[in-house]
């Protein structure tokens, strides 16, 4: 008897180990006790409103819901075209980390262009640009944490159609080696 509830037990441990492997580690979200959500951010009914808004309030935002926002960004890689003749800017996450810092809305994430439209540079702007290619910073820590990037993952900084837009998108490889696509969406957040 005593053979058998100690295989069980031994069962039970190799179990819940299993349940803890890398590759689905859950979001490691940091908030301030008394963090607030987007419901005020989405009354607002224009994107400059809603961008002072995010400068003013971001910081205080619970982390959990910044983050879940990340899906308004993604897009189907059946949706996106990239040129054979483009050229993407490939960063590492060690140096987006950097780039980013402790910021959150205070700037915005933005690209320096050669005369052919490719990404020659991933630098900071000072704000959310509706006409352009501007990406908020907790997107980039939502997609680190949602796939778990290591400091060496790359990311690529691509000109791309997308439905029939021209526009720089954010990919990177998945863990099956599949490209995943990111793309700025027409509000600031």
């Amino acid at each position: 008897m005593k053979r058998i509830i100690g295989l069980f037990v031994v069962i039970l441990a190799l179990h819940g180990c299993k349940k803890n492997q890398p590759g689905t580690a859950p979001l490691q979200l940091v908030s301030p006790p008394d963090c607030i959500t987007l419901s005020d951010y989405d009354h607002l009914t224009n994107n400059k409103d809603r961008a002072d808004w995010l400068v003013a309030q971001g910081k205080l935002v619970c982390d959990s819901i910044l983050y879940a926002r990340e899906v308004e960004h993604e897009v189907l890689a059946a949706d996106v075209n990239v040129s054979s003749s483009a050229k993407p800017y490939v960063m590492k996450w060690e140096a987006m980390e950097t780039l980013l810092g402790a910021l959150v809305y205070e700037n915005y994430v933005g690209f320096e262009l050669d005369t052919e439209g490719d990404v020659v540079n991933v630098k900071l702007v000072p704000g959310y640009d509706e006409n352009g290619n501007t990406y908020s910073v907790p997107m980039f820590r939502s997609i680190g944490l949602k796939y778990n990037f290591a400091k060496n993952t790359e990311i690529d900084f691509v000109a791309a159609t997308v439905k029939g837009e021209l526009k720089i998108v954010v990919r990177f490889k998945d863990k099956d080696g599949d490209y995943v696509y990111y793309d700025y969406n027409k509000v600031p957040v």
